[in-house]
């Protein structure tokens, strides 16, 4: 039945297959109990796992995984560009007022997707290639530096990730209006820049998270 597909599909051992990308299912479904049918004879039976959905694999499991010769990259990573996504599409919707959102970022009736939308979707997925490109080439260069393990790399960048910005809230780097502004031209997409100019999108996006913070 499906729960039982769903429970014990991925440890099935009568094919064979090389890279296994979960996006979806119960979290958790690997872990240190079914992690061991995963493994014959102290090796990984799957070369290559990039987990797709959060929380698939336990800490644990991957771990052992790894030390079993699995090339493993875990959610922390892998997940990273449904992030910025969503990030990116909040921001043009902050950025637009109501007429023109409607007018670049809504299908039409008739089903015609407006240009800047299509334009705006290709600039997204080049932002998140471009982040999961230097993600992955940080986290397999210290693991050929190291030895770690992936999977502890992916932690390690993720809580430094976290730490520099803990430590830049702090400074007053804010108020260096010129380094400022080359930041934010440099992160936010550049079709947004062009179409609204970034003192519009400044002035309408600090206006939003005003309103928010009063709420």
């Amino acid at each position: 039945n499906g729960m039982i597909f769903r429970n014990l599909f991925h440890l099935r051992r009568d094919q064979q297959y090389d890279t296994f990308v979960p996006c979806g299912g119960r979290p958790e479904s690997i872990d240190l109990s079914t992690v061991g049918k995963l493994i014959k004879d102290g090796k990984a039976t799957i070369p290559y796992i990039v987990e797709g959905a959060n929380l698939f694999i336990t800490q644990d499991s991957k771990l052992r995984l790894e030390r079993a010769g699995c090339i493993l990259f875990k959610d922390a990573s892998a997940n990273k560009g449904g992030v910025t996504s969503s990030s990116l599409e909040v921001l043009a919707s902050l950025s637009f007022d109501d007429e023109e959102f409607v007018e670049n970022m809504c299908i039409r009736e008739d089903g015609t997707v407006p240009t800047f939308y299509s334009e705006y979707v290709k600039q997204v997925q080049e932002v998140i290639k471009s982040n999961a490109t230097l993600e992955f080439e940080a986290i397999w260069r210290e693991h050929e530096k190291t030895g770690l393990l992936r999977s502890v790399l992916s932690d390690r960048l993720s809580v430094a990730i976290t730490q520099l910005d803990e430590e830049l809230q702090k400074t007053e780097l804010w108020d260096n209006v010129e380094l400022r502004r080359s930041v934010l031209h440099d992160a936010l997409p550049n079709l947004l820049l062009q179409k609204i100019g970034l003192d519009t999108i400044l002035q309408r996006v600090s206006l939003t998270a005003q309103q928010i913070s009063l709420t």
